[in-house]
């Protein structure tokens, strides 16, 4: 096995398997990427048996052959080299050499594993797809992906609601504390999927996402209880998990009557102020609504007190809420818009929030769950 490379190629495609990588070290080889050299083209394939990556790289490929080798220690040789090409090649066995193409920088004799003893990666031919704008796609996903819950006790929320029914697309996270809830029409009215997208593999789709130029499409299908996504030459696959999602219209308020506009920017620094005085025990911020007035508050009796009071339009009776402010924070940090709309209803209740931003083609609710007020 022999082939020449340009080392930027190839270290940018190493850069976007890693991700995907066994980082437990419970089977070895799943901390190595499985190199094919043929027909002028290298294609890499990394999986973790839950999520996987297929990429391809153009090369000159002068004897055929595939090999594996551990990702992070190619990535650290490709990284302490700046020569543009470089030389791979197979000694007798399992030993690998890699020579710069002046031939002034050599790695001799670099263990790899063998090929025969690396998972099967599943290949789904992508007749029956659906495609949507890459980075459209993208920016949804970073609108639920921040409530997706951590708990691994609450296996069905580790991911993310995928709907697709009659050219309607529905995107929902939840950790119980907090809900986002995404709603678009797509073009395709035939094409139809209900799965959890778990969220490592949100993650590194976004990453690969992040290469697409402004008009690439994304195509999606689902097979064996995979799903997978190919742009271009790369393709992620990932288990879906396998749990019910909750009934989540229900959780949505609908009788929230007070409704107040602000600058995202603005709230976004006041509850920055607040998350310096966070702790375990001092997690509420308190949000008291009175004539003409919004007073936020959170105390810790251990580190001091945040206070800060704006000028709003409101003419009615004094109320005040309380929410988990990480919770708050986390919403308006993950948003893009100037502006968001406040939707409560009286001390105690959940708070509904939109998005308001011209020119989009989602419908976008965010909910948080309120907090006990004691005193």
């Amino acid at each position: 096995m022999e082939f020449i490379i340009n080392r930027q190629s190839l270290h940018s495609e190493l850069q976007l398997i890693k991700g995907v990588l066994e980082k437990k070290n419970t089977m070895p080889i799943l901390s190595n990427v499985l190199i094919e050299a043929e027909n002028n083209q290298l294609t890499m394939k990394s999986t973790d048996l839950d999520v996987g990556f297929i990429t391809k790289c153009p090369a000159q490929v002068i004897e055929p052959g595939a090999f594996t080798i551990d990702a992070a220690k190619l990535l650290e040789i490709l990284g302490s080299c700046s020569d543009q090409q470089m030389s791979f090649s197979m000694n007798e066995g399992t030993l690998l050499n890699i020579v710069s193409a002046e031939g002034n920088i050599q790695f001799d004799d670099i263990e790899t594993m063998s090929v025969n003893d690396y998972p099967t990666i599943p290949m789904f031919g992508f007749e029956d797809c659906f495609s949507i704008n890459a980075n459209y796609f993208s920016e949804c996903l970073s609108l639920v992906l921040f409530s997706i819950s951590a708990d691994p006790h609450k296996y069905a929320l580790n991911g993310c609601f995928f709907k697709i029914k009659e050219g309607l697309m529905e995107l929902v996270s939840t950790d119980t504390h907090r809900m986002s809830v995404l709603k678009t029409t797509v073009s395709d009215d035939s094409f139809e999927i209900e799965q959890l997208i778990p969220r490592k593999t949100i993650m590194e789709l976004k990453k690969m996402i992040a290469t697409a130029s402004e008009d690439e499409m994304l195509e999606i299908g689902f097979f064996e209880n995979r799903l997978f996504f190919r742009l271009s030459e790369r393709v992620l696959f990932s288990r879906v998990i396998d749990g019910k999602f909750p009934e989540y219209e229900r959780a949505i308020p609908i009788n929230n009557d007070k409704v107040f506009q602000f600058q995202r920017s603005q709230l976004l620094e006041i509850m920055r102020r607040k998350m310096v005085f966070l702790s375990d025990k001092s997690k509420l911020v308190r949000i008291q609504f009175t004539k003409g007035e919004m007073n936020v508050v959170l105390v810790n009796s251990q580190r001091g007190a945040s206070r800060d009071r704006v000028q709003i339009e409101y003419d009615g009776e004094a109320f005040e809420v309380g929410y988990n402010v990480t919770y708050f924070y986390d919403f308006l940090k993950n948003m893009t818009c100037d502006s968001i709309e406040m939707y409560l209803r009286q001390t105690g209740s959940q708070g509904l929030f939109k998005i308001m931003k011209e020119d989009v083609a989602y419908d976008y609710k965010h909910v948080i769950m309120p907090m006990r007020i004691n005193g």
